[in-house]
């Protein structure tokens, strides 16, 4: 009568589960099938029956009539820990892109100038946004096995915990800060700073270890040299990660390569195409690698005039009045010179995606190298400055989300949300930073892609004089 029942439920479990209700175990009044409600669906599509039917199992084994505790908790551990998944990598990191991006843009334009709004973006910028990071992180490295699902579910929170700290810890020296330049006593959250950060770097610690022995524990090294490996990275690097998940250029960063990875998961592994579908490739048109050529040249040229402008104009141009003004005239110089540098990458490079997510891309780097260029005449400082550089963060992040699009993996919204979060990112947070440092590259870049295709190809290796080549058997012949 027993077998009987349990079959009816299983069977009862087996159809609910198929029906891909989240929810549904809820409805049976039946402690063994509730067990399993902590796993995600597809898990209880696949396995459901059959774990249902070995807790059954098991209890009339040892005569209970429901789970034992260890039962329960078992499947409350490995359930939700595979509940951490790559979709759970793929929206945290969204959200960790567009808040970290959200609160950067607030810091730079003055909204967090009040104590109000400076509190909540600072809470946002050095606490939510690396803590939605470290779920993104704990979570693919669930996805990809390289820790067990309850090794996760145990790190995971000690993480988040560590990250608090560490963020109070920031906000502590912030205010302890203001408070010393006004010659106020430290008080309160200003006079904790060494407790905080004592506790961030125990916790985090702690965190770091059990990830570094989760790591580990499929290799075949003894426990004891595990616990080394894992107290000594979680006391070395708990300090250096806390410190720099905290920034929101780093936890923009690592969020943004994590959701890459996470959609790449998603989407399923790449299948290699076969040799026969694979296109031959085409050699290039003399022309083409002609006026390649020609733009790469004209683009060395005027980078090296920009490079030795922005360092000597200053000593023999009338219009540098002192050297910050030469190094922005240099610096305008230099992102005309890239103009050209872009027209011959977009001779180059692939149109496997159709030449509109080539071009519509570069052609906006371009506006946005113009921009700035406009930007630099007003430098060292300014409004219309400011203006143009937001403009040109604009237009470089945009061609960012339009570069991405096509070339990611995955349904066309992910792939829309993923790139318009990199998009967003990239403009907030690098837009006015990374595009002036890379500036003086642009000669340096011209003359890699001269050398490049100025290089001989390789020809047929000649015969050596007096040998001859090997005649196939078929075509041999015999005399007499």
């Amino acid at each position: 009568m027993f077998t009987f029942r349990a079959r009816a439920a299983t069977d009862q479990f087996s159809s609910a589960a198929d029906s891909g209700s989240l929810f549904v175990t809820r409805r049976l009044r039946d402690d063994f099938a509730r067990s399993v409600c902590w796993y995600p669906a597809w898990w209880r599509r696949a396995n459901g029956a059959v774990f249902i039917d070995s807790l059954r199992d098991q209890a009339d084994h040892e005569q209970r009539a429901a789970p034992s505790a260890g039962d329960r908790f078992s499947a409350f551990v490995n359930g939700v820990g595979l509940r951490l998944d790559a979709r759970v990598a793929l929206w945290a990191s969204l959200l960790a892109i567009t808040l970290g991006a959200l609160s950067w843009v607030g810091l730079l334009t003055g909204v967090s100038g009040g104590p109000g709004p400076g509190w909540a973006v600072g809470l946002v910028t050095m606490g939510v946004a690396p803590m939605l990071a470290a779920v993104a992180l704990v979570a693919v490295a669930q996805e990809r096995r390289w820790v067990t699902p309850p090794r996760a579910l145990l790190v995971l929170p000690i993480l988040l915990i560590a990250l608090l700290l560490a963020a109070l810890t920031q906000l502590s020296w912030a205010w302890g800060f203001r408070l010393a330049d006004a010659n106020q006593p430290l008080t309160g959250l200003a006079g904790a700073w060494g407790v905080l950060f004592g506790l961030a770097w125990l916790v985090g610690a702690v965190g770091i270890g059990l990830g570094v022995d989760g790591l580990l524990y499929r290799t075949r090294w003894p426990w004891f040299a595990r616990l080394l490996l894992a107290l000594f990275a979680g006391a070395v690097a708990a300090p250096a990660l806390g410190l720099s998940l905290i920034n929101p250029t780093v936890s923009t960063t690592t969020a943004a390569v994590v959701a890459v990875v996470a959609l790449r998961t998603i989407s399923g592994r790449r299948v290699r195409l076969s040799s026969a579908s694979v296109p031959a490739k085409r050699s290039r048109p003399s022309d083409v690698r002609g006026l390649v050529l020609w733009l790469t040249v004209v683009s060395a040229t005027f980078g090296a005039v920009g490079v030795a402008y922005a360092f000597t104009g200053a000593g023999w141009s009338s219009a540098a009045t002192d050297t910050t003004i030469a190094m922005g005239q240099g610096i305008t110089i230099l992102f005309a010179a890239a103009i050209p540098l872009l027209a011959a990458i977009a001779l180059v490079v692939s149109t496997r995606h159709g030449r509109a997510a080539v071009c519509g891309p570069l052609g906006l780097v371009v506006l946005g190298l113009t921009a700035i260029a406009i930007a630099y005449v007003y430098a060292p400082a300014g409004p219309e400055m400011t203006l143009w550089m937001g403009l040109s963060a604009a237009l470089s992040g945009t061609a960012v989300a339009w570069w991405s699009i096509p070339r990611l993996r995955g349904t066309l919204l992910l792939r829309v949300a993923v790139g318009a979060a990199l998009g967003v990112g990239y403009a907030a947070l690098f837009g006015m930073t990374v595009v002036p440092m890379l500036a003086f590259a642009v000669p340096i870049a011209a003359i890699v892609i001269v050398i490049v295709f100025t290089r001989p190809r390789p020809k047929d290796a000649p015969i050596p004089h007096g040998e001859q080549a090997a005649i196939p058997p078929a075509f041999r012949t015999t005399q007499g």
